[in-house]
């Protein structure tokens, strides 16, 4: 890992010129952030199920009308990729870049399937920080979850264990 700056912090956070990255000082309990959204859409859910997953609820729109979906869903492997896929663009769009260095956990809950044409967005929460036993890095509790935007339920939750960088 090199210090190279790039914008206002280390080039390994990805940070874009500009924007100010945020290491463990800088986040406290509660901390909240929400970012854009995202419309599903039937072709890229069969898409990646063919590749991916390819069970027929995932597939077919009629065989998924006869599942316990009562129509298409999305698979939990695309849900994960909408999952990164808005967090990124949160970090990187939003003008919020964490100095994370990493995951160390996740426990990840479907609530319920994705559907062609739910409107999803990302909120993300510091729900705990601490210190961690290495020097240069605190470590730090993340809840996460993809929201339908119509029902205001999530359809994905994630809490996370992650390191993040200290200014230390």
């Amino acid at each position: 890992m090199t210090d190279v700056v790039s914008g206002n912090g280390p080039r390994w956070t990805g940070a874009p010129a500009g924007v100010p990255v945020l290491y463990y000082e800088d986040l406290e309990e509660g901390h909240e952030k929400w970012g854009g959204e995202i419309v599903v859409e039937r072709e890229a859910i069969i898409a990646h199920a063919r590749e991916f997953d390819p069970w027929p609820f995932h597939t077919d729109e009629e065989a998924a009308k006869e599942s316990v979906f009562g129509g298409l869903v999305a698979s939990g492997g695309y849900t994960i990729n909408l999952w990164f896929k808005l967090g990124h663009q949160l970090l990187n769009d939003f003008g919020e870049v964490w100095a994370l260095m990493g995951g160390v956990e996740l426990k990840i809950r479907f609530v319920r399937g994705v559907k062609p044409r739910d409107r999803l967005r990302f909120m993300r929460r510091v729900s705990g920080k601490r210190p961690s036993s290495k020097p240069g890095r605190g470590v730090i509790y993340i809840h996460s979850a993809i929201v339908d935007q119509e029902s205001g339920e999530p359809v994905m939750t994630n809490d996370e264990v992650a390191l993040i960088a200290r200014r230390i």
